[in-house]
């Protein structure tokens, strides 16, 4: 627990303020920033058995490349686990992913946020250690959520290949072409598809599985409003949704539109496969919640980031207590470790 005390307070250093009457900083922001960014890459890539997944992809490429364990992976998925195989190299597999993952989140924060260091201590604090372990789709939702600047500039073919190509690495990326209507809907047509999506999601989509796809219903059963899996992350979006409805500035009303959907998706398919798909969706509250804030003082910005931090800690202590103790505590690092050592 003590490397995290560390992780979040050297990001804060590097591009939060020093002085917060005066606005001193350490380095400039814009430098901080870089450095927090390309800090976070390498934590990433140098972590050993940390994300619940990280052993399992651990164990394709390593001791022995086993191609037949990843026939259902996507192709750019399957290409670098192939490079990190044949190169008996775990370690490029985890770096590719996070340079691809982190750098794409660093330039849309960089580039519409007008409070980074906000943005990225949101999304440090909420979803880091969720990417951790959905190592595929973290890398396939950060294309998607680089693609907004196509939203942004009316780029609808453009948009449309940044989402096939996310889903190069996880085929789920393909949900961010709804972003792109989405954003140029009204509020109360997102209402109504929510509505839409329910019914579909605990109607008629079980029907249809269970003749097409019986399979399949396991995901469903773990869903709905009677999963408690992340109950309290649920809450918590919830409560953040609720913060920016009545806060957000009219500019971010497309960006609020696709954080309603998402907003919903755990509470309607539960907080397994709703969680999953919800990641594409509310990594846009890294850029809705900090402009919300523009609005109050900076004292009330800067009390405003400690719930978030307790938030982070709070995941760490519950991933301890919820018998994968190994999951994020303690830190690991790839050199200091054996490889050959039996994986939990």
């Amino acid at each position: 627990m003590i490397f995290y005390i560390f992780f979040l307070a050297f990001i804060i250093i590097l591009c939060g303020r020093y002085n917060i009457v005066n606005g001193y900083y350490i380095v400039s922001k814009e430098t901080g920033f870089k450095l927090a960014i390309l800090f976070i890459i390498t934590v990433s890539c140098l972590r050993f058995n940390i994300g619940y997944d990280w052993s399992v992809y651990f164990s394709f490429v390593y001791p022995v490349y086993t191609p037949q364990n990843i026939g259902r992976f996507e192709p750019l998925s399957k290409l670098i686990i192939y490079c990190a195989g044949t190169l008996h190299q775990p370690l490029i597999l985890f770096s590719v992913y996070a340079i691809v993952t982190y750098v794409n989140i660093g330039i849309i924060i960089d580039t519409y946020s007008e409070s980074k260091f906000e943005a990225l201590m949101l999304y440090v604090c909420f979803f880091y250690l969720i990417t951790l372990s959905t190592i595929r789709q973290a890398a396939a939702a950060s294309i998607i959520f680089y693609g907004f600047k196509y939203i942004d500039r009316k780029k609808i073919f453009n948009y449309i290949l940044v989402c096939a190509f996310a889903s190069l690495f996880h085929k789920t990326a393909m949900i961010g072409v709804l972003f792109y209507p989405l954003y140029y809907s009204s509020l109360i047509i997102c209402f109504f598809l929510l509505i839409c999506t329910y019914v579909c999601a605990r109607v008629l989509l079980p029907a249809m599985l269970k003749e097409l796809a019986p399979f399949f219903l396991l995901y469903l059963e773990r869903g709905g409003v009677r999963d408690s899996s992340g109950s309290f992350q649920r809450m918590v979006y919830l409560f953040m949704y609720i913060y920016a409805l009545i806060f957000h500035r009219k500019k971010m009303s497309g960006i609020l539109n696709i954080c309603t959907i998402g907003m919903a998706l755990p509470f309607i398919l539960g907080g397994h496969t709703g969680g999953r798909l919800a990641e594409y969706f509310l990594i846009y509250y890294c850029l809705l919640i900090p402009d919300c804030n523009k609005r109050f003082s900076i004292q009330y910005r800067v009390l405003f980031m400690i719930p978030l931090y307790a938030y982070f800690f709070m995941y760490l202590l519950v991933s301890v207590f919820a018998n994968h103790s190994n999951e994020y505590v303690p830190f690991r690092w790839y050199f200091l470790e054996n490889l050959d050592q039996k994986l939990m």
